[in-house]
């Protein structure tokens, strides 16, 4: 998978509500997973993702995934 520069670009095109809700999902997801494997972090996003109410199979979820996951490799 390629990681883009920001997964928030991957937001582009949903609706505003949309938009804040993949945002507040993201950071909940941090706390949660930073810095675990990409399994790990992307099911507890999608999880996150599907208790706010969003579709959990959304493109940003993975990019956001990879993100939360690479910060593993800063500490």
């Amino acid at each position: 998978m390629t990681v883009t520069a920001d997964w928030r670009t991957s937001l582009d095109g949903l609706p505003l509500h949309s938009r804040l809700t993949a945002l507040v999902a993201y950071e909940l997801a941090f706390d949660r997973a930073e810095g675990q494997p990409l399994e790990v972090t992307g099911a507890a996003l999608r999880a996150v993702a599907r208790a706010e109410g969003l579709d959990d199979r959304e493109p940003w979820i993975d990019a956001a995934a990879a993100s939360i996951t690479a910060r593993r490799s800063t500490y």
